[in-house]
């Protein structure tokens, strides 16, 4: 198995909230035109210990999920322990050992981003789950 492509979506620097939202959105967009998946692989949201974060990361999530629905396509969410269980072993798994068991199921010369091996591992989890 390779990775085709991967990385990390990053908002253009705004001056208000609702403008990187916006930049987010239309890369996903642009993403998805481009690429024209099958299927979207997406994390539940899991309440941290930090409000505010949660409240962006829901904010971004929403946006996101958003593009996703006028994109019609099928969204798969899957929770975070799930993910790490099946690529690690355990649903307490660190992003470094995701990343590095991610850079080695699919053969990367070096582990990637952190964010951009949870999205890989999302994928691997879906694709191993659905293959019969």
């Amino acid at each position: 198995m390779t990775a085709v492509e991967f990385g990390c979506l990053s908002p253009r620097r705004a001056h208000s909230r609702a403008e990187a939202l916006a930049s987010l959105s239309a890369q996903l967009e642009e993403l998805v035109a481009r690429l024209s998946p099958d299927v979207a692989a997406v994390e539940t949201p899991f309440a941290g210990r930090y409000p505010h974060a949660a409240l962006a990361l829901a904010e971004v999530r929403g946006a996101l999920l958003a593009v996703l629905g006028r994109w019609g396509g099928e969204v798969v969410e899957l929770a975070p322990a799930k993910v790490k269980s099946a690529i690690v072993g355990h649903g307490r798994a660190e992003k470094h050992q995701v990343a590095f068991v991610v850079r080695h199921a699919l053969g990367l010369r070096e582990a990637p981003p952190a964010d951009a091996a949870d999205a890989l591992a999302l994928a691997l989890c879906h694709l191993r789950s659905s293959l019969p």
